[in-house]
This record gives structure tokens, C-alpha cells and sequence, in this order.
């Protein structure tokens, strides 16, 4: 019990912030940016998609075990504000998080940008809210072939963090929430570096939240969500990344030495639908330099093919969910031009749009081939045409 002693003397050293709040007038309170420092723990459970994981490591041991310890930093809208109304109870911030694994993987260090919203009013005091955090993870124990040749879930010290929650919130006071609910997680390094099985864990969690310039009363949102003018916009979108090659062969899984780049662009027209959603078609153009090589095991030669034949143009479906900073792009396509080899068949894609400025945003994604193959990140910026939203 000793170790677990921590998250809770970290949730305990929040509570003397209330010291640094000041009572707002009653005139002022609802032009005030409210501010959220929040707790959180997280009790988990490793989910088993590798042998690895299973059992076979040094220690025979099958990997359950995931603890975390968060500390987060938030804020929202002034409650008068047109964008608090359309976008209820949105908050948006930094967090770190502490990882506890089995001594195998170690115990990395989460850092993240956050974004969570009220899905569902349940009381006056009660909501059912979600959230989600994207960040980089580092100090894991990763794939080594003299010190660490079992491990091929992790091959890198460095990961993506993704995570979702979905809890309910309850308000105490002014001051204070309780919080509790469920977490889902991945990591991933995005295919830079082999092997990357990733790893997925799921868990409870518990926090408390602490406010600064929250209003006295229940949030009412005095001003109407005005009406939203329906208009196509054009994201336009160039993008790169490296990615590790593998094969499989007469020995088992195969790492090709060196990295081989990507470069694509997206040229995405989305019908804009309401304040909160927007659907379209977007043209993705790609050159994947690792695309329709061949790797001659005994001979220990790569064969590439011509540029051409490592190029493809594809349709895909997107879908998009809209809120202030943030968007969440998900699409889902296929090549129709070049559509060979490693270049044939489905691909996914799940991208965050950070916005920069009324029409430009940075973009964050990551590809899959066939819903399961881990494909390449999508690090690039983005231009967005005949943006006629009032509330970004």
C-alpha cells in the first residue's frame, strides 16, 4: 500500500489552491475565464494482444498490472460567451501523467493535451462527460535484440499517448467536482520504429477538480446558440513522417534496417453540417517510400521498385467532430490509382486538427491499412478555405 500512497498525497496537495481564488464580483463572474486544476487516478488492466504480455518474457509472467497518477491544468469559456452556450461545458488544457507498469515495461511519464465536453445532463449536479488526451510518452524499456529481445510490444523509448474517459461528474460546490468513470488506452510509436505491437490498457479512474472564477450558480447559458449557416469549406493538407519496414520470414519477423519516408496531401471539401459536425469526400495523394519493396532474407538486399510504383491517389469518407481549438478528423478510403501491392486495399485514418488561426491548423494523424495494420503518422499543416464559422 506504501506505493499507492502517492496519488492520493497528490490529490491532497491541490486542495490548497483554493487559497489562490478570488471572490469575483457578482457583476463580473460571468465575463471570467474559469480555471480547472484536476486529480485523477487510475486503477487498469493490460489487455492481452501479445505473447509477450501473455507470459512469454524472462520472468514468465503474464502482464496485468497498470496504475496512473494524473495532474491536469484546464480552462473554459466565460459562461456568457456565444461559444459556452454552443459548446456546453467544454474545457480544454495540459496534464501529465505517471505510468506504473510491470518492472518490464517500466514507469514512463505522460505528457498531453486535453479536450472533454458534457455528452448528457442527468441532473442539476450530474453529467455524463468524456474527454480525450493526445501526447507523447516517454522512459519505457523498449525492444533490444541482446538486452530486451522478447519485448515486441514497445520498440521505442518514446510513444504516442492516446486515451479516452467517459465519467460522471458530480458538483459539490463552487469549487469542487468528484469524477469517476472508465479509461481507455494506447501506445504507440506510429510505426517509426519496429517492433510496434503497442499496448492497450483499460481501467477505472476517480479525480477531484478544483475551479477558480466559477460562477455561484448552476451554469443556465443565458445566450441562445445562434442559428449556423450550412456551407462547404476545403481543407487542404501536406503532410510527412518516417516509418520502419518488417517482414516475415524463414526466421520469424524481419526488421528492414533504416527508415523510408512518407509525404502525402489531402484536399478534403466538408459540408458543414451544424456547429459541432461536418462530413465530405477528400482526395489523398501519397508517396510511401518503404511502398512495394522487396527484402531478399538470405541475401540480406532490398529491392526497390520505380518512384511510380510507390505513389497512389485514393477517395476516402471523412467525418469530422467540431470544437472550439480542436477538430477530430475520421476517415475511412481506398486507392484508386496505383493500387498495387502494399498500395491496395482499405485504409484508415484518425487525425487532430489544432487550430492556429481562422484558416490555418496544424495536423496530427495517424493511418491504418485493412482496420489493423499500423500504416504511418501524418505530421503536417493545413489550410482551410471559405471557413464561414463564427464560433472557432
Amino acid at each position: 500500500m506504501e506505493k499507492h500512497r502517492l496519488p492520493l498525497l497528490l490529490m491532497l496537495a491541490m486542495l490548497p489552491l483554493a487559497a489562490l481564488a478570488v471572490e469575483p464580483d457578482s457583476l463580473q463572474e460571468q465575463h471570467r475565464y474559469i480555471h480547472m486544476f484536476r486529480g485523477k487516478a487510475v486503477q487498469g488492466a493490460v489487455l492481452h494482444t501479445n505473447e509477450y504480455l501473455k507470459g512469454n518474457n524472462p520472468e514468465s509472467r503474464t502482464m496485468n498490472h497498470s496504475f496512473v497518477v494524473k495532474l491536469q491544468y484546464a480552462f473554459q469559456k466565460p459562461q456568457n460567451t456565444t461559444e459556452a452556450s454552443i459548446y456546453r461545458g467544454a474545457y480544454q488544457g495540459v496534464g501529465v501523467a505517471w505510468h506504473e507498469f510491470n518492472p518490464q515495461l517500466s514507469n514512463p511519464l505522460s505528457v498531453y493535451v486535453f479536450q472533454g465536453a458534457r455528452i448528457k445532463t442527468i441532473s442539476p449536479r450530474l453529467s455524463f462527460n468524456y474527454e480525450w488526451n493526445l501526447g507523447l510518452t516517454c522512459g519505457w524499456k523498449p525492444y533490444h535484440p541482446d538486452t530486451n529481445p522478447h519485448n515486441r510490444v514497445i520498440g521505442s523509448r518514446v510513444t504516442a499517448y492516446l486515451n479516452a474517459d467517459f465519467y460522471l461528474n458530480w458538483r459539490l460546490n463552487r469549487q469542487m467536482d468528484l469524477n469517476a468513470g472508465v479509461s481507455l488506452t494506447h501506445f504507440s510509436n506510429g510505426n517509426t520504429k519496429l517492433p510496434n505491437s503497442g499496448l492497450n490498457v483499460a481501467g477505472v479512474n476517480a479525480g477531484i477538480t478544483y475551479y477558480i472564477n466559477r460562477p455561484k450558480e448552476l451554469p443556465h447559458y443565458d445566450k441562445p446558440i445562434p442559428r449556423f449557416n450550412r456551407h462547404l469549406s476545403y481543407d487542404i493538407v501536406l503532410y510527412g513522417a518516417w516509418k520502419s519496414m518488417g517482414f516475415y520470414g524463414d526466421e520469424g519477423p524481419t526488421s528492414v534496417p533504416g527508415s523510408f519516408a512518407v509525404v502525402g496531401f489531402n484536399v478534403n471539401p466538408m459540408y458543414n453540417l451544424n456547429h459541432w459536425l461536418n462530413a465530405g469526400l477528400s482526395l489523398d495523394g501519397i508517396y510511401d517510400h518503404s511502398a512495394n519493396i522487396r527484402y531478399h532474407e538470405h541475401k540480406d538486399q532490398i529491392y526497390y521498385p520505380k518512384a511510380i510504383k510507390q505513389m497512389a491517389l485514393g477517395l476516402s469518407a471523412r467525418a469530422e467532430f467540431v470544437m472550439p481549438y480542436f477538430t477530430i478528423n475520421l476517415g475511412i478510403g481506398h486507392n484508386v490509382v496505383n493500387a498495387r501491392g502494399h498500395l491496395d486495399g482499405w485504409y484508415e485514418m484518425l487525425a487532430l486538427k489544432i487550430g492556429v488561426s481562422r484558416h490555418t491548423f496544424i495536423h496530427i494523424g495517424y493511418s491504418l491499412n485493412e482496420f489493423k495494420n499500423p500504416n504511418n503518422l501524418m505530421l503536417g499543416f493545413g489550410v482551410r478555405l471559405n471557413n464561414q464559422r463564427k464560433s472557432q
